[in-house]
């Protein structure tokens, strides 16, 4: 009996290699906008004042975090798992959609 070994697809890299390219070109736009929305502190005075504004940058930063290592982690898993293999490419991109998400809900200052 022979074993037959299952090949990858020959172009297996094309999705991680176009989400790899756009999202670190969007990472440092995104990282600018994380910067800028610390100004939605500026009527928080006291730590107490605005503990959502703290919490939806917390959930910013987390997300920022973790684009890069979903970034590498798309690579073996887009070797491993064939028929997911553009859903897998689009969670460094949701990653920085819950990034954007969580700026845009912060509450104007009062």
């Amino acid at each position: 009996m022979t074993e037959t070994a299952v090949r990858p697809h020959p172009n297996w890299w094309r999705a991680p290699m176009i989400s790899t390219l756009l999202t670190l070109l969007c990472l440092p736009l995104f990282r600018a906008l994380r910067g800028l929305a610390e100004m939605g502190l500026d009527p928080c005075y006291r730590p107490g004042d605005c503990t959502s504004t703290y919490a939806h940058l917390a959930l910013a930063d987390h997300a920022l975090a973790a684009v890069p290592f979903l970034i590498v982690l798309q690579w073996p898993a887009a070797y491993l798992l064939r028929p997911q293999r553009r859903l897998i490419a689009l969670l460094p991109a949701a990653g920085l959609l819950v990034m954007v998400a969580a700026v845009m809900t912060i509450d104007p200052g009062t």
